[in-house]
């Protein structure tokens, strides 16, 4: 394998080491005048983690995705880039160009841990849980940028789920990633069960085909990686969205389980948060998408009386107010 640039002919190498990772190099690809390795295939689609020579001064990862070509999806593409310049819980994206009937985007790498990995490793108990209002508050914060995403884009990220989410430990925060699945909110009655969706994280609409999906579909599997983030299970007894199917209804009706039923911390939680947490998740779990939250605002409204709740309750005493002032306003400036 060889290839051309920065003017000279240069031998690609058999692997890459970054930060004391190994790759093989898979393949090269070319995107408008820029060379990258191919190292792993990521979920199946298009979708690859790249080495990128020219960033930085040893290179770093890239993913790159490919994307159906058309004057809305490039268009979109800008949308994107000019967000995630602002929004810290999405990757950047760097590059576009056409590639044939597609279009190749070129994003940041995130370094961290996938959300999946992470819950999956308390499981077995190979690292702590977090508490209930850390848990809160990390999707709190997701959900502001992706709010912020639906407002600015009318775009629907359509695929939330804990693999999609890398777990930055510093600073403190969760990223959403590939957004292959994500598309226009005008065209949502076109997707089909199958198309970028991961049960059981989506929303019950999304799996019934010729129904519309729009934001509150997003509200509805970030809400079920809530429930999974506080209790370590998936809501409706392991189905989540799979329980609003037509056939399923009747069985799964109001058995979301409430999670303060199922979280080690709530004796340490305010009685206020603990009513609050659950009806904020009962609600962002509704099977119809009409008895979620009407809109984006009142969802994030909810969401951050919730974590008032969390810091107003007396339980904490004055030591453990004034401990999580000073918490909050370091995580603050972190951010």
């Amino acid at each position: 394998m060889a290839l051309f640039g920065r003017g000279d002919f240069v031998a690609a190498p058999k692997t890459i080491t970054v930060r004391g990772r190994v790759d093989a190099v898979l393949d090269e690809l070319r995107i408008g005048p820029k060379w990258y390795y191919v190292l792993e295939q990521l979920g199946g689609r298009e979708r690859f983690r790249v080495f990128d020579p020219a960033a930085g001064f040893h290179g770093d990862y890239r993913v790159v995705y490919f994307l159906p070509r058309s004057r809305n999806t490039e268009q979109q593409i800008e949308v994107l880039r000019r967000l995630a310049e602002k929004n810290l819980h999405f990757p950047k994206i760097l590059d576009g160009a056409r590639q044939g009937d597609k279009v190749a985007v070129v994003a940041t790498w995130i370094w961290g841990e996938s959300l999946r990995d992470f819950l999956n490793a308390v499981r077995d108990r190979k690292c702590p849980r977090p508490s209930s209002r850390e848990a809160c508050r990390l999707v709190n914060k997701l959900a502001h940028g992706l709010s912020y995403l639906h407002v600015k884009t009318n775009v629907v990220h359509g695929d939330v789920k804990p693999a999609n989410i890398v777990f930055e430990k510093d600073p403190s925060r969760l990223v959403l990633i590939d957004f292959g699945s994500a598309w226009p909110a005008e065209r949502a009655a076109k997707k089909t069960p199958g198309d970028g969706i991961s049960v059981p994280y989506a929303a019950p609409e999304q799996l019934i085909p010729g129904q519309v999906a729009d934001f509150r579909a997003d509200i509805f599997a970030l809400t079920v990686v809530l429930y999974e983030m506080l209790t370590l299970e998936i809501p409706f007894d392991g189905v989540g969205g799979q329980a609003g199917l037509p056939e399923n209804r009747n069985e799964f009706s109001g058995k979301c389980g409430v999670p303060s039923q199922r979280i080690g911390d709530a004796h340490l939680i305010p009685p206020g948060a603990v009513r609050a947490l659950d009806e904020f998740v009962r609600k962002g779990l509704a099977l119809n998408p009409n008895e979620r939250f009407s809109d984006r605002g009142a969802w994030l409204n909810a969401f951050d009386e919730l974590l008032f709740l969390f810091r107003d309750g007396t339980r904490l005493g004055f030591f453990g107010k004034l401990f999580l002032s000073v918490l909050d306003r370091w995580s603050g400036k972190k951010e």
